[in-house]
């Protein structure tokens, strides 16, 4: 089953133009001295992404009266940080996940808790400022980018999923287990075949080791989010205490965001 599971990830294929655009995008996403010239000279070409970024623009939240028509104008109204984040949540769930035609109720859970997670460590890197707060809700959503080979590939693997979970198991080794692979594994592999920068593929093999382990700020952070998403009452110290403290803000900003990005 490893072999075959493998396989599946080595074919697996996503929008032509994909590449082309992670490749831009995470240039600028990864370089916190990225301008808002630059971001827009990657995206403009994006029909689609350009296109959403202008309806929110247009939308109750950031709309002062006056119909915005142009990506430049969307931009400034909505503000570069939060374009970043759009732009980042667009590529993971229209051009990646939807792609890849998961079941609904398997994209929904596996969309739902990489958002989580990435605006959970986006929050915990700008209180602690071990890591630009940008580039870590950009590498948290895609840490569990290895689970859609599970989901494509077994029927039952969410509802085995949760079981595990609810057990206590740690859900690497349930895997393993069942499949003889894991989700770090094979999200390391498409991870490299698909160019993610050093750093992001890096999150997404070893997220799930000991908090205390050797990794560096941005694997520890996501371990320790993903470790609070999956249980907010996990003894996590000082980290875990600062979730706690603006998990209400956390859990407004995730629903806000769902609802200017849409249903899924």
């Amino acid at each position: 089953m490893r072999d075959e599971l493998l396989n599946k990830a080595k074919t697996v294929k996503v929008l032509p133009t994909l590449n082309t655009i992670m490749d831009k995008t995470f240039q600028v996403l990864n370089d916190k001295n990225s301008s808002f010239g630059q971001l827009m000279d990657v995206i403009k070409y994006d029909q689609a992404i350009s296109s959403k970024i202008i309806s929110i623009a247009n939308s109750a939240f950031y709309s002062r009266g006056v119909p915005i028509m142009t990506l430049q104008r969307a931009m400034i109204s909505v503000g570069f940080d939060e374009i970043k984040n759009i732009v980042t949540c667009l590529i993971f769930m229209d051009n990646i996940l939807k792609q890849l035609k998961l079941k609904e109720e398997d994209l929904k859970a596996l969309w739902k808790h990489s958002l989580m997670v990435a605006y959970a460590a986006k929050v915990l890197a700008g209180k602690t400022m071990t890591e630009d707060p940008e580039k870590m809700f950009t590498v948290s959503l895609l840490h569990d980018i290895g689970k859609v080979i599970f989901y494509m590939h077994d029927p039952e693997y969410r509802q085995s999923l949760d079981e595990a979970q609810r057990e206590g198991k740690d859900v690497c080794v349930f895997e393993k287990s069942r499949y003889g692979i894991d989700h770090e594994e094979i999200g390391y592999y498409m991870s490299m075949k698909w160019r993610f920068p050093e750093e992001f593929t890096s999150v997404i093999r070893h997220h799930h080791g000991m908090v205390g382990d050797n990794g560096g700020s941005l694997v520890r952070t996501v371990r320790i989010v993903d470790r609070f998403c999956m249980n907010p009452e996990t003894d996590l110290g000082v980290e875990g205490m600062i979730l706690q403290q603006e998990k209400a803000n956390i859990d407004t900003q995730i629903e806000r965001l769902t609802e200017l990005l849409g249903s899924l």
